[in-house]
């Protein structure tokens, strides 16, 4: 029999193992839970970003859709811009038509009291009697059709200020220069143009009411623009196109078909090189102050708004 007290050293072994073993399953516990504590706090941070990613998702769709209507603003607001455009001009040149009608109107009538003066009246006279027979003085003798000649340079002499006056181009206004512009588009805007328009700030009843209408800066304005186009388009190879008088906007339109046409050069450009020439050569324009230009804009500019 072993001594009192004393176990077998395996006992002693396998109670080693027991401690180590619960120390071991402490442990696991330990760390299970702390890895079930992560895992939530996971799950948890993983359900905050899906909330974010939605909402982020929902305001994007937010976003665009407020930059769509940002954009249909912008056009609105350019659509507008341009049509008052339009209207300030189309308001310019009526404006100075009619300030420049009071002026040739008031050189018309110093002109006519000129030629109320006798001396003045018996001078265009004689002026126009010789204008009369002026084709016949070959078959008089020399010394008689030189005395004739002679007499006559002393009335024109005399008639020259009124001849000037008569001659002269119309009056200069002295106003400050202001800028009036003429839109011009095709459709559609890149590659082979269809049709074009332009629109002129002039009042469409120039073209309504034109046989009964009286001619001033409006109608005279809207007589180059029509020449200038009509020379655009023999230049760029349209020269039968269709051309067409519509209103827009209250001001005059034109809208031509190309469409059947094959365009030769550059459309943009050759408008713009018109309208430059015609500026240059607009002395009614240039006496009343107004500075001519020409403007490209989109089509869809110069529709009429939807809704």
């Amino acid at each position: 029999m072993s001594e009192s007290g004393k176990h077998p050293a395996v006992i002693a072994v396998l109670e080693e193992i027991a401690q180590w073993k619960s120390r071991a399953d402490g442990e696991f516990t330990t760390s299970m839970a702390e890895v079930d504590r992560e895992e939530d706090a996971s799950r948890r941070a993983i359900e905050e970003a899906q909330r974010q990613l939605l909402a982020l998702a929902t305001l994007r769709a937010e976003l665009r859709d407020k930059h769509a209507q940002v954009a249909m603003e912008a056009e609105r607001r350019e659509r507008a811009a341009l049509r008052e455009g339009l209207s300030t001009d189309r308001g310019v040149i009526e404006a100075r038509a009619a300030q420049l009608d009071v002026a040739i109107g008031a050189r018309e009538a110093e002109l006519q009291g000129q030629l109320k003066d006798p001396e003045v009246a018996a001078a265009v006279e004689e002026y126009e009697k010789f204008v009369e027979v002026e084709a016949s003085l070959a078959a008089l003798p020399a010394s008689y059709r030189r005395a004739i000649l002679d007499h006559h340079e002393r009335v024109r002499r005399r008639l020259e200020p009124v001849i000037a006056a008569s001659n002269a181009g119309p009056p200069v206004l002295g106003l400050s220069p202001v800028g009036v512009g003429v839109l011009f588009a095709v459709d559609p805007a890149d590659g082979t143009p269809e049709a074009l328009v332009a629109v002129l700030p002039v009042p469409y009843s120039v073209c309504r009411d034109w046989a009964e209408r009286k001619e001033d800066l409006a109608s005279l304005f809207a007589y180059r623009v029509v020449a200038a186009v009509s020379r655009l388009l023999a230049a760029v190879g349209a020269g039968s196109a269709p051309i067409q008088y519509t209103e827009l906007a209250g001001c005059l339109a034109i809208q031509v078909w190309l469409g059947d046409c094959e365009i030769v050069g550059d459309l943009n450009e050759r408008a713009l090189e018109e309208i430059d020439a015609l500026r240059e050569e607009a002395e009614e324009l240039s006496a009343a102050g107004i500075e001519l230009y020409g403007l490209w804009v989109r089509a869809a500019m110069l529709a009429d708004e939807e809704g």
